[in-house]
């Protein structure tokens, strides 16, 4: 990832004031509870789904 591709998604992110949720417990809940949500879409399926 280039460091202008890092600076839009900062200016993304700041230009929105999501700033205040950008922290090491945030993201780690975030991103488990997206995780979450993909496996229960896989919860109930056969092995071989695709």
């Amino acid at each position: 990832m280039t460091q202008e591709t890092i600076n839009k998604i900062l200016q993304f992110r700041d230009d929105r004031g999501w700033r205040q949720f950008h922290n090491p417990k945030d993201l780690a809940i975030s991103i488990s509870l997206e995780a979450a949500e993909l496996l229960e879409v896989f919860q109930w399926s056969a092995e071989d789904v695709k």
